[in-house]
């Protein structure tokens, strides 16, 4: 009697996106580099992009997540908490990359919002102990020349409007999006369930960034 295999199930849309790290994060870089672009041809406030940024993604994220938890159960109240407080990060970085790109312009600003990269491991090696490499550290440098190159501070040329300014908001975006990174990874431990914790996060930046709007 000839023998019988089980047929291999498809791979699922999530398991073929997971077996693509690298391809997918090349995909997110260039969609995330158009955003500064967009929100300057926007012609809106700072705090008017932040709301509607994350405004328009809450009910499918919301779906979303009550689909997982009608498959896996409620979530934690611990891992809710931590991404509220993402939510929170979240909604501080974008508020002051939206007046840093309103300073020094799209480019710049995400030049300087991408600093999260340096501030990332380093507020990780002070607060989880989770020491950087050699490579990270020897960037920081160079980094930093490059912030008081953008704000001014040697010249007169700088580009921009209020370049010192866009620099402080560029900072404060950087720390903000690295608080928003590392808090958030820890309220999403669950790999089976990413829309929980983004939906959390979402909704309480749509919130606090329309409080931020209501007194701009």
């Amino acid at each position: 009697m000839a023998e019988t295999t089980a047929a291999t199930p498809a791979p699922t849309p999530l398991e073929q996106l997971v077996a693509r790290p690298r391809a997918m994060a090349i995909l997110g870089a260039l969609a995330i580099a158009f955003s500064a672009v967009l929100v300057r041809l926007a012609d809106v406030s700072p705090s008017t992009a932040a709301v509607f940024r994350c405004v328009y993604a809450v009910p499918i994220l919301f779906l979303l997540a009550r689909a997982e938890d009608r498959r896996f159960g409620p979530r934690p109240r611990r891992d809710r908490r931590l991404a509220a407080i993402a939510g929170a990060f979240f909604a501080v970085d974008l508020v002051c990359w939206h007046h840093a790109i309103e300073d020094v312009g799209a480019g710049l600003a995400t030049v300087l919002g991408n600093l999260q990269v340096a501030f990332v491991p380093l507020i990780a090696w002070a607060a989880l102990k989770e020491k950087p490499g050699a490579r990270v550290l020897a960037t920081l440098p160079l980094m930093l020349s490059g912030i008081v190159l953008i704000s001014g501070a040697l010249e007169s040329g700088a580009y921009g409007d209020r370049p010192a300014q866009g620099v402080v908001f560029g900072i404060a975006t950087g720390l903000s999006y690295a608080g928003f990174i590392l808090v958030l990874r820890h309220g999403s431990a669950d790999l089976r369930r990413p829309a929980g914790p983004l939906f959390d996060t979402t909704a309480i930046h749509a919130e606090a960034a329309a409080l931020y709007a209501l007194g701009d």
